[in-house]
């Protein structure tokens, strides 16, 4: 087998796994691929496995929509068992549960002020909400893809950075656009002159700006800014979109 057809057959595999609902061996079996080979594949090829990684993830994301559909028929049909069911995991806010409330408890002296504990960040849980910032766009992008015909497996790679780019850029501005940011750094020479200098933040953000531009552009995405390079409204009417999409 040449190496263009090697390459072939990898994206086919990787197509029929979205369209096989994420399962892999099922697709294997479609696509006439030995799974040994996939799983020999899956270990020596790092770009191959992340495509099948994120074909699994569509499809998996595209089962929980159809059975969360499938519910809401249901209870609209009246079906008492997903009538209940629903309650309990959906309208826990409304006493819709099975567990023990708390009872109020007597009211007692007030307890003496005390110093609030120093508060710890902790990293496992703020680099879990990045990841998840970064797969619900990365979602959003195929899915835009998709609605303009122009994704394909092979995109997968392309589609995961521009999704950290477009994280990052967010996360930045919230930085820079908080009210104790100072754009502008002033320090004071030996002679007791005002230097001024632009803010390494300000820096890093319009970089990241134009790195988001241009995987955008990659993608055939953001085409407007290719006609009016130095207009910068339609990339931040783009990332606007992407903003009110989400929410």
């Amino acid at each position: 087998m040449t190496e263009q057809d090697r390459d072939k057959q990898k994206a086919a595999v990787v197509a029929e796994i979205v369209r096989s609902k994420g399962f892999k061996t099922v697709a294997c079996s479609n696509v006439g691929l030995n799974p040994r080979t996939f799983r020999q594949w899956m270990a020596t090829d790092a770009e191959f496995r992340q495509a099948v990684e994120d074909a699994v993830e569509i499809a998996r994301d595209y089962r929980d929509d159809m059975a969360e559909k499938k519910l809401y028929e249901n209870v609209e049909a009246g079906d008492v068992t997903s009538i209940i069911f629903y309650c309990k995991t959906r309208l826990k806010n409304r006493g819709y549960t099975e567990k023990v409330l708390p009872q109020p408890q007597p009211e007692q002296a007030p307890a003496q002020p005390t110093l609030p504990e120093p508060q710890i960040v902790d990293g496992e849980k703020i680099a879990a909400s990045i990841q998840k910032k970064i797969t619900a766009k990365k979602t959003y992008i195929v899915k835009l893809l998709k609605k303009q015909n122009k994704y394909t497996p092979e995109l997968s790679m392309q589609v995961k950075i521009v999704a950290q780019l477009l994280v990052r850029t967010e996360i930045l501005a919230e930085q820079i656009f908080d009210v104790n940011h100072k754009p502008v750094n002033v320090e004071l020479s030996r002679e007791g002159n005002e230097r001024e200098s632009i803010s390494p933040k300000e820096k890093l953000y319009l970089d990241l700006l134009t790195q988001s531009q241009k995987a955008l552009r990659a993608l055939g995405m953001n085409t407007d800014s290719r006609e009016r390079k130095t207009d910068n409204d339609g990339f931040a009417d783009f990332i606007n979109q992407f903003k009110d999409e989400e929410e």
